[in-house]
């Protein structure tokens, strides 16, 4: 073990001082290349000697510009149209939950007060079975719309509101 170490200690020190430099020896570095005007005109291409043309509008460019602003209009309306639609079914689908909520407010309120009346109770759960049925119409519409956009290619996003 104490041999390897001597041996290894050895190669690290007589590399070491190979390479070491001669005292008095002057190293002669490289000199950085200096490039002239000449040396850039030989390497430039030709399309760059060019100036730029001066850009020209056609007719047809207006044309086409004038189709863009159009169609982006025409998709602005559309995106607003589907967003509509879909806010007000998720705005009735929230307003059902909000009701169905309070029904049962209203029936738990019924019973721990001990104003239990089957007439009142009845009628409570009558509303309630019927602020369901609503829900779940709503529900279905908003389903419908949804599968309505995804015939039509809608993007999902303006179902949510979410434009680019």
């Amino acid at each position: 073990m104490i041999n390897r170490f001597f041996l290894c200690l050895s190669i690290v020190f007589i590399t070491s001082v190979s390479s070491a430099p001669v005292k008095g020896a002057e190293f002669v570095q490289d000199e950085p290349r200096v490039f002239t005007n000449q040396d850039i005109e030989k390497y430039k291409s030709p399309s760059d000697a060019k100036p730029a043309p001066a850009k020209t509008v056609l007719k047809e460019d207006r044309e086409d510009s004038g189709k863009d602003k159009k169609k982006r209009i025409m998709e602005e309306r559309e995106m607003e149209y589907w967003c509509k639609r879909a806010s007000t079914c998720n705005r009735r689908i929230e307003d059902g939950k909000e009701a169905i909520k309070e029904i049962k407010d209203e029936i738990f309120e019924a019973k721990t007060e001990g104003r239990y009346s089957h007439k009142k109770n009845t009628m409570l759960e009558k509303k309630l079975e019927s602020a369901k049925k609503r829900l779940r119409k709503v529900e279905g519409d908003l389903n419908d719309l949804e599968q309505e956009a995804h015939r039509k290619g809608v993007k999902p996003g303006w179902l949510r509101c979410q434009f680019e």
